[in-house]
């Protein structure tokens, strides 16, 4: 299992996919995005999967991160620019 750290758009994603983690059992919190890291609301998703694509998908998610330590590696991001 590898941690994950989800950003988002709009809080309403973060909370959206926090609902959809759990429906799926995958252990998900909310928090504060770390300050390396920029997000556009300012909230993310930590979560514990084996893979980052938990099948959640919305115009709201705007990054996905691995966690390595103390440092991140972007796993997904959009390509759209807002």
């Amino acid at each position: 299992m590898r941690l994950y750290i989800a950003t988002f758009y709009s809080q309403y994603g973060a909370v959206q996919f926090r609902k959809y983690a759990k429906k799926h059992h995958i252990e998900c919190r909310l928090a504060p995005v770390p300050r390396v890291l920029s997000s556009s609301c300012g909230t993310c998703a930590h979560y514990v999967s084996d893979d980052w694509d938990i099948g959640f998908h919305t115009k709201d998610l705007e990054t996905i991160y691995q966690e390595q330590g103390d440092s991140y590696e972007v796993v997904f991001t959009t390509e759209e620019t807002r």
